[in-house]
């Protein structure tokens, strides 16, 4: 159902992300060997993901870059090295066939590469490896992983790769793409971008799911629930959700909704900000309360927190931005976008 608050497993539980799914149908065909996912959190990314590889005819590997950092600390290229051999060789067993994969005992990742290439080469298949949250790739150590993918575009003709994120500009600085220096320099690449739904996109993803759920609700609860929430799915399941299973009404699953996402929000925010974190929240409740220019939140900062430079204050505006919590719009100013966010930097203290 459209209200489940899982990811998506299937295309047919998927609402309008044709025009998505179309790209990524192109690119396969194509024999396109880097296709980056870029969108904020909840806006459907893994669904999308998750759904799309499910239908396919492509053998595939989907692994959660952000779990192995937060598990290790790091992403240990042995670790990555045996995530993907274990879930290569289960893909070759459930397709009745033996993965013969020399084993490296440094546990080189390009050799491994090579090895599960030429096994899908004599096969005629194109194996895919999904790297969800892909920015915690930067944390490799000494290993360059933008490295290792584009001498994988470069060079293994059967292995696609596909990269999301959710921290669109942090993932663009790991990939470098347009750095003469760096290694994935002039590769071409398939960009997609998931949006936000519009007020009426919204709405029609709210009828949508209440009518699968056999539930009639008014055209001003509709409103005021995108008025509220705005055109993140993530948010409008969760009301769905608390409206047709948790049988809640209007207000309360509204209440229910910024309760929860806060909570969860906050977790991550905290986690986010936490090497510089009193300056951070004091930047983040400078926009929220609407002093959102560069000067003004400057201004804002050291009359909480005492004197900061302005090489460390763009340092910090210019990271909430790569992660994805705040934005700069065209006349430079900066603005939190997602409600839910800004309940949730309302409650945090320094």
């Amino acid at each position: 159902m459209l209200f489940d608050l899982n990811p998506k497993e299937n295309v047919e539980d998927l609402y309008d992300r044709k025009t998505e799914l179309e790209s990524l149908s192109s690119s396969l065909k194509n024999g396109e060997r880097l296709i980056i996912i870029y969108g904020l959190r909840r806006v459907g990314k893994t669904s999308l993901i998750h759904s799309f590889l499910n239908k396919r005819e492509y053998p595939y590997i989907l692994l959660d870059m952000k779990e192995i950092y937060h598990v290790s600390g790091s992403v240990p290229m042995k670790v990555l090295y045996n995530v993907i051999l274990k879930e290569f060789v289960k893909f070759a067993e459930k397709i009745g066939e033996y993965a013969n994969i020399d084993l490296d005992a440094d546990f080189r990742l390009p050799d491994l590469l090579k090895e599960i290439n030429e096994w899908c080469k004599s096969r005629k298949l194109i194996f895919i490896i999904a790297l969800d949250e892909a920015q915690y790739l930067r944390y490799g150590g000494k290993v360059r992983y933008d490295g290792i993918v584009a001498w994988g575009v470069d060079n293994l003709s059967h292995i696609t790769f596909i990269l999301t994120g959710s921290e669109a500009g942090m993932l663009k600085e790991f990939l470098r793409y347009e750095d003469t220096d760096a290694p994935l320099y002039g590769r071409f690449r398939n960009e997609i971008y998931l949006n936000r739904f519009t007020k009426g996109e919204g709405i029609a993803f709210l009828r949508h799911g209440f009518k699968e759920a056999g539930k009639n609700i008014s055209n001003d609860e509709l409103e005021d629930t995108i008025k509220n929430l705005d055109g993140i799915s993530g948010w409008l399941t969760y009301y769905g959700y608390f409206r047709t299973i948790k049988n809640m009404e209007h207000g309360k699953a509204i209440e229910q909704v910024f309760k929860e996402g806060s909570e969860l929000t906050l977790k991550e925010i905290e986690t986010l900000i936490a090497r510089s974190r009193k300056r951070y929240i004091y930047i983040l409740k400078s926009i929220v309360e609407g002093f959102n220019t560069w000067g003004v939140i400057k201004a804002y900062v050291e009359s909480k927190a005492g004197s900061v430079s302005d090489t460390v204050l763009n340092s910090l505006l210019q990271t909430l931005v790569k992660l994805g919590i705040v934005e700069k719009k065209q006349d430079d100013s900066y603005v939190i976008s997602d409600p839910i966010a800004i309940n949730a930097i309302k409650r945090l203290k320094p």
